[in-house]
């Protein structure tokens, strides 16, 4: 499928507002995390700027996601429907619940 630079730009801003919505994220908090300014980051949220893709990076990583599931659709086809379920949870927690599971699963691990 391809899409307008718009669409990229509409995409981008929606996806860093429901991720940051789903951690419990301020924008605020997320200049802070990925060591991008706080204009910058109103920038892009206000469709006005593309980031680059070092900066979409920055901003994932602080958000806990990888750039391939920032960019994922709801296809995961390759998934059981317990990992679906399991990431389901896990794009609802915030995150200092993510980081009370990952415990949780590194402790089972040894």
């Amino acid at each position: 499928m391809r899409y307008s630079y718009l669409q990229v730009e509409k995409y981008i801003a929606d996806k860093i507002t429901s991720l940051c919505e789903k951690r419990d994220i301020s924008k605020y908090r997320l200049s802070q995390l990925s060591g991008i300014s706080q204009s910058s980051l109103g920038r892009i949220m206000a469709q006005e700027n593309l980031p680059s893709l070092i900066t979409l990076e920055k901003i994932c990583a602080a958000l806990g996601v990888t750039l391939s599931q920032f960019f994922q659709e709801g296809n995961s086809e390759n998934l059981t429907e317990e990992q679906e379920e399991v990431l389901r949870i896990w794009n609802d927690l915030n995150t200092n619940e993510q980081e009370t599971v990952m415990s949780m699963l590194r402790g089972l691990r040894k």
